[in-house]
């Protein structure tokens, strides 16, 4: 009956520990071919009681991710440093979470009781390691050392079978390594935040909570993309002509651009009167093979990335949709840094399960692989101790939602091409001289396209033909052409080339990169736009506060070391206790500094916290022509507008309604009736621009969605 414990009776069975509900499941019904029972013993808690082929008998329950949080011994909310913590259930701010949890709990340490024996059955990883450690430890009563360990990479029949026969002593230093992750997020995470709400408190009269958080990897990531902004605002655009030649060779025609960017107009039409109606020499021509290796198996990141530049996915999105189809069994486990595939995942089986369930248009390239004797993936140099590349399993699809279906094509069309055989390309670079100007040509054409194909349509060449040109020979010059343009400045950074830069310095881990970004986005430190990710006032006030103050903690270098720290204590080469000591060390002159500052802090902070909220400004007032027109919400109706910011001191009434919804900024635009123009950033990366003027003849907005009568003394 739900709501009461089942009695398993006085046989022995072992309990099972899995970190996630469908992998109970699915484990239960691989190893429970003799009978597999489901019961509900609390509501929504499930467990399975089944009876292996070697009439072993198991209890398999599974938990929820993380069951258990640090939590500070110090109870007192304000105060810190806080250096002292203990696990305990993790807290929900949702309160029928927070009940199921300590129910599961519960219901597995109720379980545990009678049982003779315990596996650890959860991912294979820190997180993994610890979300079963604790469990054993603290519902089971200090069980992981009794404990077996089933590591497995896939839910595939054949795998899970071949962990339950092959158990392990569990690997405490990974637990440790967990432990260790968790201490250090914990004690910057609570320390640095409540080190910045303290401030903002000591500075605010009002009585208003900001939730504001920064960390070891949250501030460097938050600085990669200040860094960038800055650069982009500090660019000044230069005037800059391309010139591109129009040439023919016996009735050929082919194009070629001038090798240097000219910045003088002067320079242009000279250029231009010299080139036109002139013959050219070809002055040098190199000719290259090219050789376009297969791309190598995909780890996370590689996932991550080449999903978003394929269906613009958040990595987050690809994350979570990655480990839903291993946990359908269709995949392997996707949290791994590994670009190897290792033979013993059975290669030509995994080929031929692909072939039946999920078939290519090129019959032949399976064929051919099926016919080699020796079966060998174009693989990467990043390993994983403890996972291989992702692969699919073969296994037969069930229903897959749209997201699915694409992650899933992509891995299986990502598999197979690294089967395939090199391609080749014929590259051609051709200088032709006119009067003094080189001119460049490229030519490029697929000699053999190997594994290019199979992966399609997510990778193609692209081919230009060039004729058949000789050293010395000359070609008419049909026409010259000149576009003016500006420089640009360097590109923002978005999801995919964040999580990059990221990986590059690193900082975060392949499980937590891109829960990084989307909580600086929760924070309102970024946000997220068609263009890419753009820091907030807030974002650059954080950012600036604590370069200020307390640069070490934003630096890359401090996360580096504790990320090898980490890695040290995985290997045995550092205890937890080293780790504990250079904490409180590192920590202890950064809080000193920010509780002698604390008003000053303070201060900065209020100041980003009203500039993103209430006063960032829009352009300049297009009725005074002295003040600002800045974005104001009214505490009383909760509406937001736009008005002089010199309106208390010289009563301008320049004033106008926006758009209750959707991110404001300024575009740098003003429009033909002289007010400024406003980009408007939906949570669908919809974009309006409009004009903010209720009587502008030219603004759509203010013609469908503005609500006020016009007023001489608040337009123009």
């Amino acid at each position: 009956m739900p709501g009461e414990f089942h009695r398993f009776g006085t046989e022995h069975y072992k309990l099972v520990i899995c970190e996630k509900p469908l992998a109970a499941k699915r484990i239960s019904e691989v190893l429970g071919s003799k009978k597999m029972t489901e019961r509900e013993l609390a509501p929504g808690i499930v467990i399975f009681e089944i009876i292996s082929d070697k009439n072993q008998r198991f209890i398999v329950c599974s938990a929820l991710g993380h069951l258990y949080s640090l939590f500070p011994i110090e109870r007192n909310r304000k105060k810190y440093p806080i250096y002292e913590a203990k696990w305990s259930p993790r807290h929900s701010a949702i309160v029928r979470e927070k009940r199921r949890i300590l129910e599961i709990l519960k219901v597995i340490s109720k379980i545990s009781e009678g049982a003779s024996g315990f596996i650890h059955a959860c991912d294979y990883d820190l997180e993994g390691e610890l979300i079963g450690y604790n469990i054993l430890e603290y519902a089971c009563n200090h069980k992981y050392e009794l404990s077996m360990r089933a590591k497995f990479s896939s839910l595939t029949d054949s795998e899970i079978n071949q962990s339950f026969n092959n158990l392990q002593v569990p690997n405490i230093r990974i637990a440790e390594a967990g432990k260790a992750r968790h201490l250090i997020d914990f004690i910057f995470g609570i320390n640095l935040s409540r080190a910045l709400v303290n401030c903002l408190s000591v500075s605010n009269q009002n009585t208003r909570y900001y939730n504001l958080s920064i960390g070891r990897v949250q501030g460097p990531t938050l600085g990669f993309m200040v860094d960038r902004e800055l650069k982009i605002r500090n660019h000044i655009p230069d005037p800059v002509w391309y010139v591109t030649g129009k040439f023919e060779k016996d009735g050929s025609f082919f194009k070629a651009n001038l090798i240097t960017s000219v910045h003088k107009f002067s320079e242009i039409q000279e250029i231009l009167t010299t080139c036109r109606n002139e013959r050219g020499t070809i002055k040098e021509i190199i000719r290259l093979d090219k050789k376009v290796n297969p791309p190598t198996p995909f780890n996370i990141s590689n996932l991550q990335k080449e999903a978003f530049r394929i269906f613009k996915m958040p990595p987050a999105a690809t994350l979570s949709v990655a480990e839903s189809l291993y946990l359908a069994a269709l995949i392997s486990y996707p949290r791994t840094s590994s670009q190897k595939l290792p033979s013993s995942i059975g290669y030509k089986k995994i080929i031929e399960q692909l072939d039946m369930n999920y078939p290519t248009g090129n019959k032949n390239f399976v064929q051919d692989l099926l016919k080699r004797r020796h079966l060998v993936p174009y693989q990467g140099n990043e390993e994983d101790p403890a996972h291989p590349a992702i692969y699919p399993t073969g296994v037969k699809r069930k229903k897959l939602n749209i997201l699915q279906h694409k992650i899933l094509d992509l891995i299986i069309k990502r598999f197979r091409s690294t089967f395939g055989s090199t391609a080749l390309t014929k590259y051609i670079e051709v200088t032709i001289n006119v009067n003094g100007h080189d001119f460049m040509a490229k030519g490029n054409t697929i000699l053999n396209y190997g594994w290019i194909p199979i992966y399609e349509p997510y990778f193609s060449i692209n081919v230009s033909n060039l004729p058949e040109l000789r050293m010395g020979e000359s070609v008419e010059v049909n026409e010259v052409t000149a576009v003016e343009d500006y420089t640009k400045p360097p590109a923002r950074y978005n999801q995919a080339t964040l999580l990059d830069k990221m990986e590059s310095e690193g900082i975060g881990t392949k499980s937590t990169r891109a829960d990084i970004i989307n909580l600086l986005i929760k924070r309102k430190y970024i946000i997220q736009d068609k263009i890419g990710l753009e820091p907030t006032e807030l974002g650059f006030t954080i950012l600036n506060t604590m370069k200020k103050f307390i640069p070490e903690i934003v630096s890359t270098k401090l996360s580096t070391f504790l990320e090898s720290s980490i890695k040290r204590i995985e290997d045995g080469d550092l205890e937890m206790i080293n780790i504990r000591k250079y904490l409180e060390k590192s920590l202890e002159i950064p809080l000193n500094k920010i509780k002698i500052n604390e008003l000053e802090i303070g201060d900065e902070i209020k100041n980003g916290l009203n500039d993103s909220e209430n006063g960032t400004s829009i352009g300049k007032c297009p009725k005074c022509h002295v003040g600002e027109m800045i974005l104001i919400k009214s505490r009383k109706s909760n509406k937001r507008f736009i008005a002089c910011s010199e309106y208390r001191l010289t009563s301008c009434k320049a004033i106008a309604s926006v758009p209750q919804v959707g991110n404001i900024k300024r575009s740098n635009s003003i429009c033909s009736c002289g007010w400024p123009i406003l980009r408007i950033i939906f949570k669908r990366k919809k974009i309006w621009t409009i004009c903010v003027n209720r009587v502008c003849p030219d603004s759509r907005f203010n013609k469908t969605g503005s609500h006020h009568k016009s007023d001489s003394n608040t337009s123009i």
